[in-house]
């Protein structure tokens, strides 16, 4: 596979969708790391409530409180079904894991980048909305792999806090630098 560097539009795709298939990964990590944390602790608070059931007597109210968070959490990864967003976001990470094997491998030909482009369209139709910042940094990350040092034509700059919020919020501000 060789893409012209002069041919922007072909590069502009294969980079979208090496930058797409970071992304995915990032989404479901994050969303199993979620759904385990929530399973994790509903389970240890659950079992120390019941083994604090088993003695006699009043429950102290800490223990009703320990119930109650048990079961939040619970209804939490339930209603926001943590594992399902993990995998929808796998495969779209197939898909465009697809799309990249078939630039790779096809040709360079004018109606062959057409197909591209048209299922590219396909999957971002299925993609829930983006999230900004996180975008950004896998954006930096292709860069970076692909020779780029920080602060180059086109980087984005992501400050700490919407870095470590990139999964929670939906940053809209980030700009890329210009030379």
């Amino acid at each position: 596979m060789k893409i012209s560097d002069t041919d922007n539009e072909q590069y502009g795709l294969w980079f979208a969708v090496k930058r797409s298939i970071r992304y995915h990964e990032r989404r479901q990590g994050f969303f199993l790391l979620m759904h385990q944390i929530t399973s994790g602790l509903t389970i240890l608070l659950a079992g120390s409530v019941l083994f604090d059931l088993a003695k006699t007597g009043d429950n102290p109210w800490w223990m009703n409180t320990i119930a109650v968070v048990s079961a939040l959490l619970a209804a939490w990864d339930i209603v926001i079904n943590y594992s399902s967003k993990a995998e929808l976001h796998r495969s779209l990470r197939n898909r465009w894991i697809e799309m990249e094997e078939s630039i790779v491998a096809g040709d360079n030909s004018p109606e062959a980048w057409e197909k591209h482009t048209i299922n590219r369209l396909k999957i971002e139709r299925d993609e829930p909305p983006i999230y900004r910042a996180l975008d950004a940094l896998c954006h930096n990350e292709v860069m970076v792999a692909e020779g780029n040092k920080k602060g180059a034509t086109g980087w984005f700059e992501v400050c700490f806090f919407q870095r470590i919020t990139s999964q929670i919020f939906r940053w809209q501000n980030i700009a890329a630098v210009e030379s």
